[in-house]
């Protein structure tokens, strides 16, 4: 039942997407060189920054390996060029600029299809201009072979050839602390009562108390080995970090949570995703604590890969 019901709602988003892409059909369009345009346009539901860094890279990495033009269209909730330019890659594309042939066209959806092997799909398909929707990190299909330090290099090496921050940003970041410090993640989605999430719980009162002790007692336990090492606390709930400026030691980055489901095209509102990612990513270690129903996060993981730092879970 669960495998039908995942092959309607995957359908429906197909039709979603059909129904937007035939306002744009062109019968001239005859591209010279096949093309991969990754898309986060709102037309249906991306995830989060990670979440979609992951479809990015992924398919970038295919796009190398297949000898295709690669296109970013990231204008959902804001341009992600407020926030990150094209570096060694021209990968920006408009909305505009985006033409539909049913001659040579195609569309993937492959959001959250983690047993999918996009390449073999592409490789095997007639179409020139591949529009994908994808936010799965694929390395480890396309590269069985590789370990993880080795897959986690190319993943680096493809974010430094696609991306650097913009002005905006790069101000942003100016307000980060250099200090040499370790940070501590945590992800509570709905749990704490701060936000509506793709999860529904909430906990109450008492059982976010329970919670919460038993976060700070990880995190405390993981601390003493660190002497008098300076200790970061980031997290998506507010609820967690005001407990934690107001009974801990621990230091907390300045600034509320959001997340880039959330429609506010205001790149203000949605710079404190990219200023956490950055500021981890900049740190000497990066501790992620996923306890009881607590949301197993890759954003820490994916911004320790892109700093090259140690990363470790805590689980209990």
């Amino acid at each position: 039942m669960r495998a039908i019901k995942k092959k309607i709602a995957e359908g429906y988003k197909y039709l979603i997407l059909y129904k937007y892409y035939i306002k744009k059909i062109s019968f001239s369009e005859k591209p010279e060189r096949k093309k991969i345009v990754v898309c986060f346009d709102g037309k249906v539901a991306h995830g989060g920054l990670v979440d979609r860094l992951k479809g990015i890279i992924s398919f970038y990495e295919m796009s190398k390996i297949l000898g295709f033009e690669f296109k970013i269209l990231f204008n959902h909730p804001f341009e992600l060029t407020d926030f990150l330019e094209p570096n060694a890659v021209n990968w920006n594309i408009k909305e505009e600029e985006l033409k539909y042939s049913l001659f040579s066209s195609r569309i993937l959806y492959l959001m959250n299809n983690f047993n999918a092997n996009p390449l073999e799909l592409i490789r095997k398909s007639k179409a020139k201009t591949f529009f994908v929707y994808g936010n799965v990190d694929y390395l480890s299909v396309l590269y069985p072979n590789k370990n993880k330090e080795e897959s986690e290099e190319i993943w680096r090496n493809n974010y430094k050839a696609l991306f650097k921050t913009s002005v905006y940003l790069n101000n942003k970041l100016i307000l980060n602390t250099i200090e040499s410090r370790i940070v501590f993640h945590t992800r509570f989605t709905t749990l704490m009562g701060d936000f509506a999430d793709t999860t529904k719980l909430v906990l109450n009162e008492n059982e976010k108390k329970l919670l919460i002790g038993k976060v700070v007692n990880c995190i405390d336990n993981e601390a003493k080995l660190y002497g008098d090492g300076v200790i970061y606390i980031v997290s998506d709930s507010e609820y967690f970090l005001q407990y934690i400026k107001q009974n801990t030691v621990y230091k907390t980055l300045n600034g509320l949570p959001k997340h880039l489901e959330n429609k506010n095209r205001n790149s203000d509102y949605h710079s404190k995703t990219f200023i956490d990612f950055y500021f981890i990513a900049q740190s000497d270690k990066v501790v992620l604590i996923q306890t009881d129903k607590m949301y197993n996060s890759a954003f820490s993981k994916y911004a320790a890969i892109l700093g090259n730092k140690q990363f470790k879970k805590i689980t209990g």
